[in-house]
């Protein structure tokens, strides 16, 4: 059941209109991802934070430790042993000020490998230094590493607290700075002073790269969620547009590929489909133009096959007989006998005449086929024609079914053919009409006794054939011939059913 569901929507993705939902969401959803993608590139550009800003990513550092370390230098209230502990917890963080906030934020400061920190008092003694390792000066007087830095510390000793005299880039490339611990506020006494060493700040995009493609991702998928099903309705009434102009030139192509032209879709518009539904109406035009070229050649054809059937028979009969009945007009008073034996003559060939004429007659008439259908017009057919051909004859009908006209009107032109070429040429003692229905095809076969024939030979095999192929190539039937000299001939005709050609 899952399975069949799969490939349902497999096969309806398949088809045009699943084809362009599919198209309408992608586009849709790609487009809103790149706009996203384009406003927040846009941001950082106009916020001019390609990158950090120095003063704040340096004054983090100052607002964090400050506030921290303050409270183990209250005057009269020292905590030596809390500020080592401190220190050292600072230390094995790793970093001198708070994670960011937000990706406007600066970045967090890193503490530089290999580096000391020191806590100083105010007359530049160290209070506490990590790591302290065999190194330890506490109580020490601080040697500033460079001489810059004593500048610096003065500096922070007088009170004052721009950051840009704060600071100093070692030759490692890394920021040397002094943080002032005052007593409470930035307006309170100076209680001490703190030494660390900070790696600068990233690159901003390289700080922000992670949180960006996470928002990006996030976004995605909610926009996915979000958009899918009104991309899919959307896309659902769009195509249902084009759909429908398809599966009507759809349609009337199935219905043209069956012989009927009935069905002529009208489409106005000046599109593609348009151009395409018009130039279909221009080639069925022109097929129906031909068609209706080859019935008028056919009957014309028809008409002048029962011309020379006339001429060939009825009208040397009528000759002959003429000819009969003057030769008996001459013989009556002298040779009474001779004259008989002449209308004798006579009477024979009229009724041979009465024959052809009969036989040429019923196929002019197949107007059985609308009162009785296929299977009785035939039976009723050769019923009449085995009693003026003088054969006797077998008829046998497997399975019925229903078929339309244009089949049946076919199939008995060929039966009334076959039979009128038995009559005229096989010399038969017996012949058989099988009319057999299945669901794929109807199957016509009359078979006969006769002499048969080469159907090699050109000349002998060109009586009605062709008519009879032509009837069937209509619809899509086709013909066989069978017959050996000597041992009868055997004629098929087989026509597919709608849906079967």
């Amino acid at each position: 059941m899952i399975t069949s569901k799969w490939e349902n929507m497999f096969t309806f993705f398949k088809g045009l209109r699943g084809k362009l939902i599919f198209t309408y969401v992608s586009v849709t959803v790609l487009t809103l991802l790149i706009l996203e993608i384009l406003v927040v590139a846009a941001g950082i550009l106009l916020s001019d934070l390609a990158d950090a800003d120095e003063k704040e990513y340096l004054s983090d550092v100052v607002v964090t430790l400050y506030p921290q370390a303050r409270q183990y230098l209250q005057p009269g209230k020292e905590d030596l042993t809390g500020l080592q502990d401190w220190l050292d917890q600072v230390l094995d963080s790793g970093y001198a000020s708070l994670e960011p906030q937000n990706i406007f934020d600066s970045p967090v400061a890193r503490i530089a490998d290999d580096t000391s920190l020191y806590v100083l008092s105010l007359d530049k003694k160290i209070l506490a230094q990590t790591p302290s390792g065999s190194d330890n000066r506490v109580g020490q007087i601080y040697t500033p590493p460079f001489p810059a830095a004593e500048e610096l510390m003065q500096y922070a000793l007088e009170g004052n607290r721009g950051i840009s005299k704060l600071n100093s880039l070692t030759a490692a490339g890394n920021y040397w700075l002094v943080v002032p611990v005052n007593q409470t506020d930035w307006e309170s006494a100076l209680v001490g002073l703190i030494i660390v060493e900070v790696e600068p700040p990233p690159p901003m995009f390289q700080q922000i790269l992670p949180s960006l493609v996470g928002a990006i991702l996030i976004t995605g998928v909610l926009l996915l969620i979000a958009v899918v099903p009104f991309g899919a309705l959307f896309g659902l009434i769009m195509s249902g547009g084009l759909t429908n102009r398809l599966a009507a030139l759809t349609s009337a192509a199935d219905s043209w590929a069956q012989g009927d032209f009935r069905p002529m879709p009208t489409d106005h518009t000046q599109d593609e489909i348009g151009l395409l539904n018009r130039r279909m109406r221009n080639m069925v035009e022109r097929i129906q133009g031909l068609l209706q070229d080859k019935q008028a050649l056919a009957q014309l054809e028809e008409r002048n096959r029962l011309a020379r059937e006339l001429h060939d028979t009825v009208k040397q009969q009528t000759f002959a007989t003429l000819m009969q009945v003057r030769a008996a007009r001459n013989q009556l008073k002298n040779n009474p006998h001779e004259a008989e034996q002449h209308l004798l003559e006579a009477e024979s060939l009229i009724k041979a005449s009465q024959q052809e004429l009969s036989l040429m007659i019923n196929e002019l008439r197949p107007a059985a086929l609308k009162d009785q259908g296929l299977q009785a017009a035939l039976e009723t057919y050769l019923e009449n024609w085995s009693t003026q051909a003088c054969i006797p004859s077998t008829f046998q009908a497997l399975n019925t079914c229903k078929l339309s006209l244009d089949v049946e009107q076919a199939l008995y032109r060929v039966a009334q053919e076959a039979l009128a070429n038995t009559a005229r040429h096989s010399r038969a003692s017996a012949v058989t009409v099988l009319l057999e229905c299945n669901p794929e095809s109807v199957r016509l076969e009359v078979s006969d006794n006769g002499i048969g024939f080469d159907p090699l030979d050109e000349q002998i095999a060109g009586y009605g054939l062709q008519s009879m192929q032509e009837r069937l190539a209509s619809l899509h039937g086709i013909l066989e011939v069978n017959s050996v000299p000597g041992e009868g001939t055997m004629v098929v005709a087989k026509v597919p059913l709608p849906g079967n050609k």
